[in-house]
């Protein structure tokens, strides 16, 4: 009996973990630099690094041929791939799609991306000079910021005291969890 439940233990943990892997092409292995703080001036001059970046979407910009969006580097998670919202920005960089993506897609949306570092452009950030990295991008995916309402499990127990439960809405205020999906 006890090998028949590790056996069931065994395969539902290989099941839960295939729900978190990264999407298809976006697999961190296939790339040479995950982080935005591991990309260097040689990096940016050999034009040959594969990338997997992710973050916000702060502007995009329609040209010919080519979509153009400026990205808030943001870590991506090792396993999902998903940009971790509640972490502090790396910096930013600039992204090229080949063909047009409607920018009202891509507004207030996260990313994750692959593709391959193509050199450097020269910008602005208010007043500031910016050198931002290039990426030609090859896969991608977007991602929708969602707001799930919590009630944290001590507040839970406290509403079943002496006098009875009590609404929980009414008395406990619940704390606010973003997700991506």
């Amino acid at each position: 009996m006890r090998v028949k439940i590790t056996l069931f233990l065994t395969a539902l943990s290989f099941l839960l973990t295939g729900c978190i892997t990264s999407p298809q092409g976006l697999e961190k292995n296939r790339f040479s630099i995950t982080d935005y703080r591991d990309i260097s001036s040689q990096d940016l001059n050999c034009r040959c690094k594969t990338v997997r970046l992710g973050g916000k979407i702060i502007r995009s910009e329609i040209l010919p041929n080519k979509t153009k969006i400026e990205v808030l580097s943001l870590p991506i998670s090792n396993y999902s791939a998903k940009p971790i919202v509640e972490s502090q920005s790396q910096g930013r960089f600039i992204a090229y799609f080949n063909g047009f993506i409607d920018p009202e897609n891509l507004k207030d949306r996260y990313i994750t991306l692959g593709g391959t570092l193509s050199g450097k452009e020269e910008g602005k950030i208010e007043q500031a000079n910016y050198s931002y990295p290039v990426i030609q991008v090859e896969n991608y995916r977007l991602w929708t910021l969602s707001k799930h309402y919590y009630y944290p499990p001590d507040d839970y127990w406290d509403d079943w005291g002496f006098w009875g439960w009590r609404h929980r809405a009414r008395y406990n205020e619940p704390e606010i969890r973003y997700y991506l999906n």
